[in-house]
């Protein structure tokens, strides 16, 4: 879990409730995707609050087997909450819950078997209903503020009614006693029921992003977490480039590296050690990680009875089939069959659209299918070293091209992503982009500190974009504006900001029509198209820019109205 990331949403969490203490609440959503910690810090947030005099944690798991054991675990911990600071030993039966909170809450009580009696009854919209009212139930009658804390907030769809969010939004409008906190790691369909439904005037979300680690949070991680070993930059980046920063599985990983070597005293991390520790995660059958992406791609089982065109997709996606038509041609299925099986991916999860683009954003999970799954099904003979072989070789020759990678070659690699584009339409970060095929694209000049220009040129027009690596002020974007200036029938200009810009320079650069591309969108963008990632060792990369634009406590997802700038 980022460290900065971490405490910025964490300090968030308390100020919203410091506001509700106060009479204002403004309601939060986490998300993020799978494994970055969100359950993690739901539950540290719990616990933070759990003996509050004037607070009442309802913590509930919406991921459950069905509607039915979502409504079971629901009641149960809005009976708990009111136990927490009594005695330790809470019943863990329905009943008895019912029956120790009896004496202490029985308008409560009463509600829960109230809702009993209609599932009995199979009211499931009436049971629904008195299901969301539980809380406003609990808070009027103890006199405390309820904090409502639903984990993957978006499964409450399994609830046997046709739109339960339209149900919670209404009920969020009468409880103004009960703040509500929701994580999700379906991103997409989180962000959409935040916009459709729960964008109300009194109950609007605040939508905090909890993001993998950046390069930095990463090596705070390592050196608090493997104080004993020493790592190489080139290392250090390769391992960032491999898991993108993904916690679970540089958690997995050092567990394994960890088991390997206990040190007592400062030892540099050997290559061909990391190399084995990836080949043990990824290859071996009692690889964690491998255990992971094998869990994943058993979602396809659960598609349609014929899960093969399924499959074949995730892989044309992870050989950098992104279009409609070049997986079709990879899955041989019909254009108009692979458009219902890349929808049926998305919705799960495994996949995501981008414009006209889909794509797999997690790094190590496509290259453990290209690698790991799909050499391991084209074996002729149960013989698996060469395989094993094959993947350490492998994973040696991306180590030593990140080791290659230098902030020099950053022209180099952003003119090689821009050879790349073929008259796309994008997504990055909710923001839709042009990408137009470019015939030409040529390092135009130099400018002082550290900014160059390209000059792409295509039937679409010239762009011209700046790049920089190094903190823009208000000089530096003046020069760049300057020298745009001498250039005519550009059709489009954009500056790439790796090491942050000052906010007046921001504003100069909107005033000359430039789209401002930070690290963020740019890796982004270099990811959409397979390529790698720009790490930037000696800077805050990342999370300084995102600082700039306020988004570092939470890309505000949020095209939401804010009830109030706080």
């Amino acid at each position: 879990m980022p460290y900065l990331m971490r405490e910025a949403i964490q300090m968030r969490l308390q100020k919203r409730i410091n506001d509700i203490e106060n009479g204002y609440r403004q309601n939060v959503g986490i998300i993020g995707s799978s494994g970055v910690g969100k359950t993690q810090l739901l539950c540290e947030f719990f616990q933070s609050i759990s003996r509050s005099a004037k607070l009442l944690p309802v913590y509930v798991k919406a991921e459950t087997i069905d509607g039915h054991q979502l409504m079971q675990q629901w009641m149960g911990a809005v009976l708990s909450a009111v136990m927490l600071d009594r005695t330790l030993n809470i019943p863990k039966t329905l009943t008895g819950l019912l029956r120790e909170a009896e004496s202490i809450i029985p308008k409560t009580v009463m509600a829960v078997k109230q809702l009993q009696k209609l599932l009995r009854q199979d009211k499931n919209l009436l049971a629904t209903k008195e299901l969301l009212m539980l809380s406003g139930t609990l808070a009027r009658e103890t006199g405390k503020k309820v904090v409502l804390m639903i984990d993957e907030f978006q499964a409450l769809e399994r609830l046997s009614v046709s739109d339960p969010f339209l149900l919670l939004g209404k009920q969020m409008m009468i409880d103004k006693e009960v703040l509500y906190v929701v994580t999700s790691s379906s991103l997409d369909r989180a962000r959409e029921i935040f916009r459709e439904k729960l964008s109300l005037l009194f109950g609007n979300f605040e939508v905090l992003e909890l993001a993998p680690f950046g390069y930095m949070e990463m090596e705070q991680y390592l050196a608090t977490r493997m104080p004993a070993h020493r790592w190489s930059l080139e290392l250090k980046k390769f391992l960032f480039h491999m898991t993108d920063g993904e916690p679970i599985y540089l958690d997995l990983l050092l567990q394994r590296l960890e088991q390997v070597e206990i040190l007592e005293f400062p030892q540099d991390v050997s290559p061909s050690v990391l190399l084995d520790a990836f080949c043990q995660e990824l290859f071996d059958r009692r690889g964690r990680i491998a255990l992971l992406c094998e869990n994943r791609l058993e979602q396809c089982a659960h598609l349609a009875k014929y899960r093969g065109p399924y499959i074949r997709a995730v892989l044309a996606l992870s050989h950098g089939r992104h279009k409609l038509i070049p997986i079709a041609a990879f899955i041989e299925e019909t254009v108009a069959e692979t458009q219902k099986v890349l929808k049926r991916l998305v919705e799960d999860g495994l996949a995501v659209k981008s414009g006209s683009l889909f794509h797999i954003p997690d790094f190590l999970f496509r290259f453990w299918l290209r690698e790991v799954f799909q050499k391991r099904h084209g074996l002729f003979l149960p013989e698996e070293r060469i395989l094993r072989k094959h993947l350490f070789d492998e994973l040696n020759r991306v180590q030593e091209l990140c080791a290659k990678m230098t902030d020099e070659d950053l022209g180099l690699r952003v003119e090689a992503l821009l050879r790349e584009f073929r008259n796309d339409g994008v997504e990055i970060d909710q923001k839709k982009m042009s990408c137009p095929q470019f015939s030409e694209v040529v390092l135009h000049k130099h400018l002082p500190h550290s900014i160059f220009s390209l000059l792409g040129r295509g039937s679409r027009g010239r762009w011209l974009f700046y790049l920089s690596s190094e903190w823009i002020g208000e000089s530096e974007i003046e020069k760049v504006v300057a020298d745009a200036k001498r250039l005519f029938k550009i059709q489009r200009k954009v500056l790439i900001v790796l090491g942050g810009i000052d906010q007046n320079a921001k504003l100069i650069a909107q005033e000359a029509k430039m789209q401002l591309w930070d690290l963020r969108i740019l890796n982004g963008l270099l990811d959409l198209y397979d390529l790698p990632k720009i790490i930037l060792p000696s800077q805050q990369g990342i999370h300084e820019i995102q600082e700039i634009y306020e988004p570092h406590v939470g890309s505000v997802a949020q095209d939401l109205p804010a009830l109030e700038l706080r």
